[in-house]
């Protein structure tokens, strides 16, 4: 996908909003995490007040927010690839460096944060206190085998989002065959139909199996005609709604967890389809500091667990670890906000030391594939590297 700095009008907010949009997402993944992954004492709540606290604590769907990247990574990807008129071994390879420069600096920075998280928490907090995936992240043995497995994404216990991002790999292997398959008209209601096939399949939620149809009606996006009815921006307020509580209204139902990954999907893609194609700009989604936080999400998404370890543990260590988990809504505000804090001023940093040159480094890699011998076949990337990181 350009970078933002490469467009102009129309495009530029659309992207800008795409942006924002994946910055906010990442805040409700944090806020989440702050409310879900510590076991916090359950104080007694009559019926209202128990209303109102579960609407506020749902608001924050972590596991919708993460749909939502990988339909948002689909037609971001797709729009990268479609001004190729064929999936040349050239443009598939150019492709493949750009994503391993996108994806692998940052990813190993953080694996080096995640350890030193886990030994400070280790030391520091008791037995009990996290939830069950976390606590069992949190004692997996730190080795040579499992940190070079880490290196190279396939390991994921040292800091749980990277999970995500082994399905970010998974997808990215497939995406150049998928793109072509939706690109295809006379494939592509086959493909979907695949696609949701293996959506469904009953094998593990972290297998990742579920989330091919998420990029595959991302991949649709960009593919499809730019008009959209009237009404469409009321679906997309009622896609919002769906995403944020289709969890709360199914919990009493015991459904497979690949259900609301699914309807999600399905929600995600109405809603990245307005600020697409409708042409509505959101004043919150084009402001700078909403802008800033999504082009620093990657950064924020991969480093906060980490780091809200870290402010859990020390928290504990000075005011107590009862002390925290006795005063839920306190604690989650507090640890939080401190998070988003340290978190987006280490993202800032490594996005500028660490992201931005070798991402460029990348693309000035990715684009010298595409100059073949021909001049008149010649592609004429453009030169200089951006002051942004694009999203591919």
């Amino acid at each position: 996908m350009s970078s933002v700095t490469e467009t102009s009008g129309t495009e530029r907010n659309y992207l800008h909003q795409l942006t924002s949009l994946r910055g906010v997402a990442c805040l409700v993944v944090l806020f989440g995490h702050a409310i879900q992954v510590f076991r916090y004492s359950n104080p007694q709540r009559n019926a209202p007040q128990a209303a109102v606290h579960d609407i506020v604590t749902y608001a924050f769907n972590a596991e919708a927010a993460v749909v939502l990247f990988f339909v948002l990574s689909g037609c971001v990807l797709s729009l990268s690839l479609r001004k190729y008129a064929h999936m040349t071994g050239r443009v598939i390879g150019s492709f493949y460096i750009k994503r391993v420069f996108r994806i692998y600096p940052l990813l190993w920075f953080s694996i080096g944060l995640a350890i030193i998280s886990m030994v400070i928490a280790r030391g520091w907090v008791a037995d009990g206190v996290f939830v069950g995936w976390l606590a069992r992240n949190l004692q997996t043995p730190i080795s040579v085998r499992n940190t070079i497995m880490s290196v190279a994404g396939v390991f994921t216990r040292y800091n749980g989002p990277m999970w995500s991002l082994r399905v970010e790999l998974m997808y990215s292997v497939a995406f150049p065959f998928l793109f072509w398959l939706v690109r295809a008209p006379r494939f592509r209601l086959a493909t979907l139909c695949v696609l949701a096939a293996i959506a469904l399949l009953p094998v593990p939620h972290e297998v990742g199996t579920v989330f091919a149809l998420s990029f595959g009606v991302g991949a649709l996006i960009p593919l499809l005609p730019a008009t959209l009815p009237p009404r469409h921006g009321l679906y997309a307020l009622i896609a919002l709604a769906v995403m944020l509580y289709d969890r709360y209204a199914l919990a009493g139902l015991n459904l497979p967890e690949r259900i609301p990954d699914m309807i999600e999907t399905a929600a995600a893609f109405v809603l990245i389809r307005d600020l697409y194609a409708s042409g509505r700009q959101y004043r919150v989604l084009l402001s700078r500091p909403v802008i800033a936080i999504g082009e620093l999400s990657y950064g924020i998404y991969l480093l906060h667990l980490p780091i809200m370890l870290i402010v859990f543990s020390v928290g504990g260590h000075v005011l107590g670890t009862s002390a925290l988990l006795s005063h839920p809504s306190l604690t989650q505000a507090g640890v939080g906000i401190v998070t988003v804090v340290l978190t987006t001023a280490l993202a800032a940093i490594t996005y500028n030391v660490l992201e931005l040159p070798l991402h460029n480094l990348g693309r000035r890699l990715g684009n010298a594939m595409l100059v073949t011998v021909s001049p008149a076949r010649a592609v004429s990337p453009r030169q200089g590297a951006d002051t942004h990181v694009s999203r591919i």
